[in-house]
């Protein structure tokens, strides 16, 4: 029985070049009292099995040439490759691709020179061959670096995302994307966005204004007050009546906290946060716990280590977006925009 174990042991494995695979497989048959035999297997004679799955994994190719000690060179990929798959595959990518690209927020304007633009649904780019040019779907950060978000920082000034010059039309106007069972820090659960428009009972798009801050890390929160502090001092702040449109305009704080381990640590997390956040704030502070990426692709903040703001009017609709730290240009250009949208209220209501 020695002599053929030691025979056996000096062959490899056809598909995984394993010999010792191959020994613990056959000294486990030994032991049972069987035999091992590829005389059954449509391989080449001499060739070996260590697990007879991998017999479905064998090529025509190799079925049909000599069989070779060394193993086949070109390892299959995990990336989908369009020039390689099947007909049928590359359609239903293409159905998934393009439903996924209709549900992003078209008047958000990306930064020119970030890795943002080239992000596909799903957290994939596509590579291009050096030598064929054929395109492949690879995961983002086997393409662009694990570090790639710090990058796009330094490379965008904290801003993948640049803030509209102008309003964006009524017509073209998209809805926010929903991000249900928020909890605020008053221990409610609350829907997003229909919590944007809870007070606008007549629910004209003009009759409210609220600027949403959200955040993922508290590098990115530290960002938003250069946003929130303007619109809450000129806008949302009474004055001794001088601004009688104060209760058309509240700021609404997101924090998303994302992965499995960010539950278990919410009690935590509401204590932080209620510290760092003003009493008369808790009302309108949310927390999210859970999976948020079709909510982040649709807004496109792929980047979750800076800060992000939106004008939603009345009925849920993104009229103005922005990232990153506000100058005193993009501040003067959003309150412009957040006042232009309830002028067209009071324009309403004197009209009728």
């Amino acid at each position: 029985m020695s002599s053929t174990v030691v025979a056996l042991l000096s062959k490899r494995c056809v598909t995984c070049s394993s010999s010792i695979i191959l020994r613990h497989r056959i000294s486990a048959r030994l032991l049972r009292g069987s035999t091992v035999s590829t005389a059954a297997l449509p391989l080449p004679a001499g060739a070996v099995l260590c697990d007879p799955r991998h017999e479905t994994t064998l090529t025509r190719q190799h079925r049909t040439t000599p069989w070779q000690s060394t193993p086949p060179t070109t390892l299959p990929t995990t990336s989908r490759s369009f020039s390689s798959s099947s007909s049928n595959d590359r359609s239903s990518w293409g159905e998934e691709y393009l439903a996924s690209i209709s549900r992003r927020n078209k008047n958000i304007r990306m930064h020119p020179d970030g890795h943002g633009r080239h992000i596909l649904p799903g957290k994939y780019v596509i590579k291009n061959h050096p030598r064929t040019g054929a395109e492949k779907r690879v995961f983002l950060e086997h393409a662009l670096g694990y570090f790639w978000a710090f990058k796009e920082l330094t490379i965008t000034d904290n801003k993948p995302i640049l803030s509209n010059e102008t309003i964006i039309p009524a017509a073209e106007a998209e809805k926010f994307p929903p991000l249900n069972g928020c909890i605020s820090l008053h221990d409610e659960e609350v829907d997003v966005p229909e919590f944007f428009s809870r007070d606008n009972l007549s629910k004209d798009a003009n009759a409210k204004c609220t600027l949403v801050a959200i955040s993922c890390k508290d590098f990115g929160a530290q960002l938003l007050p250069s946003w929130t502090e303007p619109f809450e001092r000129d806008l949302c702040t009474n004055n001794n009546n001088k601004n009688k449109d104060a209760n058309r305009y509240e700021v609404v704080r997101i924090t998303i906290n994302e992965g499995r381990i960010a539950k278990l640590l919410s009690p935590f997390i509401v204590s932080g946060t209620k510290k760092k956040v003003p009493e008369k704030d808790h009302e309108n502070t949310l927390l999210y716990y859970g999976d948020a990426e079709e909510t982040r692709d649709v807004l496109r903040m792929h980047n979750i280590y800076t800060g992000y703001v939106f004008l939603v009017d009345g009925i849920g609709r993104v009229r103005w977006a922005g990232s990153g730290e506000g100058s005193e240009e993009e501040v003067r250009v959003m309150m412009g925009i957040a006042r232009d949208l309830t002028v067209e209220y009071e324009k309403k209501k004197k009209n009728r």
